[in-house]
């Protein structure tokens, strides 16, 4: 997901313009302070077997996971409002193989999900992955095809609801997961709300629950009509990419395989968000708190102790009210990480899909 706090000092002006400047400061630095009081992975085995960062050195290595994703199948099919959503399958040829479904975060597309795909299918998945509107291979909805940009949060559940019914179900599986990560944590926590007998088990990787405070006030007053990138937000730019600069993962060669991902298939780009984007998100974010009561399906959730792209205080405030309402539930901070847990290093990676994988284990 590409990051929005470097938009905080311009959005920060509004604000303050319509309250005290020693109220609001103080109040920041109290938010700030606070810390996320999840448990804490240890270092773990490699007991699944995970493509490891050694191995990504390796063009033997590279080229079976290169060989695999493109045997996939893919498709399209019609999204709400007659955008085409590109997805693609990775399906076992045993029947009724354990399906997971993936739904990734803003800028991204299945093709980031390489490793990813090929380490959850080589344990026994079949894997659904489809690109939300307005990025990746699937459908724009403005001129400017990099504008990130949304119309309805809904369409990105009911696309995904579709996917889902039309897609996975088309084959059979004994159960159903899903794994979401950033502003696929968003998409996917409200559907687990809307359908809560979808899925026997989720699981969330540094979910998009809240921004840094002040970005929801900001976007409510700079939204406007006609969509505008947001703030410090601008067209796809790789110069941009190098990694010393990035705020995503500590682990270079699964940045720069990303980056090559996308540069090879240029169409999947996108730029920044606007500020439809961000308005439209802040009000999901209402919404998901509001229906934490409607979930049945047991998840477990991670967020990264270096975490600069999502409000990690939105992990916590969400975790807490489920577990007062006795949802089943599980949450964990993982240690010298930044937002990307799926292509972290590999201790910090390894953590995250250890506990996936023997999370859903359970159910």
């Amino acid at each position: 997901m590409t990051p929005l706090r470097n938009e905080l000092n311009t959005y920060l002006s509004v604000v303050i313009m319509k309250k005290s400047h020693l109220l609001f400061v103080s109040l920041l630095a109290f938010i700030l302070a606070c810390k996320v009081n999840f448990n804490a992975l240890q270092k773990e085995d490699n007991t699944f077997a995970l493509t490891t960062e050694i191995q990504l050195e390796d063009n033997t290595i590279v080229n079976a996971i290169e060989t695999f994703y493109a045997n996939g199948t893919e498709g399209t099919f019609e999204g709400k409002a007659g955008i085409s959503i590109y997805y693609k399958t990775f399906v076992q040829s045993k029947v009724g193989s354990p399906a997971i479904l993936i739904s990734s975060g803003r800028t991204e597309a299945a093709l980031k999900y390489k490793e990813v795909i090929y380490d959850l299918y080589n344990n026994g998945f079949s894997i659904y992955i489809h690109d939300h509107r307005g990025q990746g291979l699937s459908g724009r909805m403005t001129e400017d095809p990099d504008m990130g940009y949304i119309d309805t949060f809904q369409f990105y559940i009911d696309d995904m609801k579709y996917f889902y019914d039309e897609i996975l179900l088309s084959n059979p599986h004994d159960k159903k997961y899903l794994i979401a990560h950033s502003m696929g944590g968003a998409i996917g926590m409200t559907y687990l709300e809307e359908n809560p007998n979808d899925f026997q088990a989720a699981a969330f990787s540094s979910p998009m629950l809240g921004f840094v405070p002040g970005t929801c006030s900001a976007a409510k007053v700079l939204v406007g009509k006609t969509p505008k990138y947001a703030a410090g937000q601008s067209v796809y730019e790789d110069y941009k990419l190098d990694f010393d600069r990035n705020k995503l993962t500590g682990s270079k060669i699964r940045y720069e395989r990303m980056n090559w991902a996308f540069n090879d298939e240029e169409q999947a780009q996108l730029g920044g968000a606007t500020y439809q984007w961000v308005d439209k998100s802040c009000k999901q974010f209402k919404y998901i708190n509001s229906n934490i009561d409607k979930i049945i399906t047991p998840f477990i959730l991670f967020s990264a102790e270096n975490e600069k792209i999502v409000n990690p205080k939105a992990h916590q405030y969400f975790v807490e009210s489920a577990q007062k309402l006795n949802k089943t539930c599980e949450a964990y901070t993982i240690k010298n990480a930044m937002h990307e847990l799926l292509i972290e290093k590999d201790e910090q990676r390894i953590e995250t899909m250890n506990h996936i994988l023997n999370y859903f284990q359970k159910f």
